[in-house]
């Protein structure tokens, strides 16, 4: 077997885990006033394929990485090796159990940056990297390895002041070594993002000098693509509201299926 075999498989571990948390939370513990507490099931889907590339591939030891976008997955990653126990990890979002954002003293696993309030955890990555370079640049920090800080963003986390204050102070002291991942899914714990925001984000990051990737379509949908009618379907994509898009993600596969069809003028046919 192949590494990206291997590594597919962990992925499928970790989404079962993930979404086993947040069902465990929401509707088997009991809870005071039936309220669901169990979390954001989108984070952990569309996260969960770059948060095994990283933890079980990519990072090195003098790397470190913020990860609270795709949370409860990283109590999973750790589970997978040994710790935590399984109790904590049916506590999640409870006093003693796993928390809703990893945190370096509430938390038995490893966790190099506490989240804390929305935002800061992302910020904390680009100031640690400018402490890097200041350690780097002293007679007894030359010989220390540099390393990687890395942020997992969710897109609503995008809201944050904060977010945009280190973006500045990172282009007035020439930032390096610091990758921001934003996840943008179109999906928060309180509602959609709004239309269209990742093309002013990626504005805003360029105008602080760094340097912008898009990924978008994955494998499966580049298949897809390449099949007949493929264009019209990328087409329909990128052009789905994201209300529409947040719909039909709820009611699932079938109303999908439906709803694409009438948009492109598919004719349903039977088996013969």
């Amino acid at each position: 077997m192949t590494e990206a075999s291997h590594l597919k498989t962990v992925e499928q571990r970790l989404l079962w885990l993930s979404h086993w948390m947040i069902h465990h939370a929401n509707h088997v513990r009991p809870k005071a006033g039936g309220i669901k507490i169990g979390g954001h099931q989108a984070s952990s889907a569309s996260m969960v394929s770059i948060m095994t590339a990283l933890y079980f591939s990519a990072l090195r030891p003098e790397d470190r990485w913020r990860q609270a976008a795709c949370q409860p997955g990283v109590p999973c990653q750790h589970y997978l090796m040994g710790r935590p126990d399984r109790e904590r990890m049916e506590a999640f979002r409870a006093y003693g159990g796993v928390q809703s954002y990893p945190s370096r003293t509430k938390d038995v696993d490893d966790v190099d940056f506490s989240t804390g309030s929305v935002g800061l955890g992302v910020a904390i990555t680009s100031f640690a990297s400018l402490v890097q370079d200041y350690v780097a640049a002293k007679p007894w920090g030359r010989d220390a390895p540099m390393g990687r800080m890395v942020a997992l963003v969710g897109d609503a986390e995008l809201d944050e002041g904060n977010v945009y204050e280190a973006l500045q102070e990172g282009w007035k002291n020439d930032l390096r070594n610091c990758w921001w991942i934003i996840d943008y899914n179109r999906q928060s714990l309180d509602g959609i993002v709004r239309e269209g925001l990742f093309g002013r984000v990626e504005k805003i990051f360029a105008a602080f000098g760094w340097d912008v990737v898009r990924i978008k379509y994955g494998v499966l949908q580049r298949a897809a693509f390449a099949e007949n009618g493929g264009e019209k379907l990328r087409d329909w994509i990128d052009a789905c509201p994201t209300q529409d898009y947040a719909a039909l993600t709820f009611m699932g596969g079938a109303v999908w299926r439906q709803r694409l069809m009438e948009d492109l003028g598919i004719r349903a046919t039977s088996a013969p």
